[in-house]
């Protein structure tokens, strides 16, 4: 979370992040009250907890995959989050389509089988610009903005964590470079490997140390 909000405070290039957690891992959305998720049993059972720097509802980071996206908001990013999660959710949805053999589209005004009135988890309170598998809730996305730049957190589940056994899951490890390649053809861009700056590894530490180690900050009601 740190590396990725340092991204957003360094903006010097355009980069695409997929990964996987070491930890079963409890996301908060970052205006989300910690009181509204059942913190004793995630951790009971092995998750660690953290916040978010984008906002959205809770995640358990299980069999799951996140990517981050931070780049401008010109060319396909612009017109603001919205627009923007339509370009990248429909890259997305068109490319794990192909890989998983069924329509993955936007929920768009359909009512999903994975919602819950109140829900205090992401996957069961869908939006419009969600990705959906079979009427159920896949991929969801949350943003957050700076200095005409946007940071893009989505995830993709695999398999179903036992919080949410009504949600949507791809069943498979997906094709990586695939979903690369979709979201820079829809974005005007070549994503290609990197490496960290110093630059942004330094940022990364001191936003870790001053936020991310933080219990006040993580557990905030």
């Amino acid at each position: 979370m740190a590396r990725d909000e340092a991204l957003l405070a360094c903006r010097s290039m355009p980069t695409l992040r997929f990964y996987r957690w070491a930890t079963p891992t409890l996301s908060l959305g970052y205006f989300q009250p910690a009181s509204d998720l059942p913190l004793d049993h995630v951790r009971a059972r092995g998750c660690d907890v953290v916040r978010r720097s984008t906002g959205g509802k809770a995640i358990l980071h299980e069999a799951e995959l996140t990517y981050s996206l931070c780049a401008p908001e010109v060319d396909a990013l612009s017109g603001g989050p919205a627009a923007a999660m339509t370009a990248i959710h429909q890259a997305l949805g068109e490319a794990l389509a192909r890989q998983v053999g069924a329509e993955v589209p936007l929920r768009r005004e359909s009512a999903l089988h994975s919602d819950k009135q109140g829900s205090a988890w992401c996957f069961e309170d869908s939006s419009p610009l969600d990705l959906t598998l079979g009427a159920r809730k896949l991929l969801g996305s949350a943003a957050r903005r700076k200095d005409g730049w946007i940071l893009f957190h989505g995830s993709l589940v695999l398999e179903k964590p036992v919080e949410n056994p009504g949600i949507a899951a791809l069943g498979f490890e997906p094709d990586r470079n695939a979903l690369s390649a979709a979201l820079g053809a829809a974005l005007g861009y070549d994503f290609a490997e990197g490496s960290w700056s110093e630059t942004e590894l330094t940022q990364a530490n001191e936003i870790a140390a001053a936020k991310y180690g933080s219990d006040a900050f993580t557990y905030r009601r």
